[in-house]
């Protein structure tokens, strides 16, 4: 039988509990390049780059998102993301976000920006799936806030 020192086990025990520390959410910093690609009462679809800043002390792979969209408390539509998006260590990266909008729910939303300095209330409400060295974790996603937009059609 193999003998290990109490303090190399310690060492090693102390380790392993920080290497695999459950990430916290990254912190979203807003829209960016916002397009209309398409604006009709029909149809609407709306392109952008979500931003946001990993905190983490480590690098970390997006490999699922499954949000809620909302404008000024509206569902403006569910998001699901499936492919594989590096997220570098304290550092900001972007997610990008392709909605097909209801032509209505734009309408108000714009009477209410209008009333509001451009600013609309967008809320963001999900989880996603992150992994680390292999391990994977859900990270729940809960955002609110005012953001003023600069729409380009």
């Amino acid at each position: 039988m193999i003998k290990i020192p109490l303090s190399i086990f310690a060492g090693l025990s102390i380790l392993g509990i920080f290497s695999c520390t459950k990430p916290v959410a990254p912190e979203y910093l807003g829209f960016r390049d916002l397009k209309f690609e398409k604006f009709s009462m029909d149809e609407s679809i709306l392109h952008t780059d979500l931003a946001f800043y990993n905190s983490n002390p480590f690098s970390m792979q997006l490999n699922r998102a499954d949000i809620d969209v909302y404008l000024n408390d509206d569902l403006a539509n569910h998001y699901v993301m499936d492919s594989t998006i590096y997220i570098p260590k304290k550092d900001s990266f972007s997610i990008p976000l392709n909605l097909r909008l209801n032509p209505r729910l734009l309408l108000g939303s714009a009477i209410k920006m209008l009333m509001n300095n451009n600013q609309v209330k967008v809320r963001l409400e999900g989880n996603v799936k992150v992994k680390r060295s292999g391990v994977g974790f859900t990270v729940p996603i809960h955002y609110e806030e005012l953001q003023k937009l600069d729409i380009n059609f």
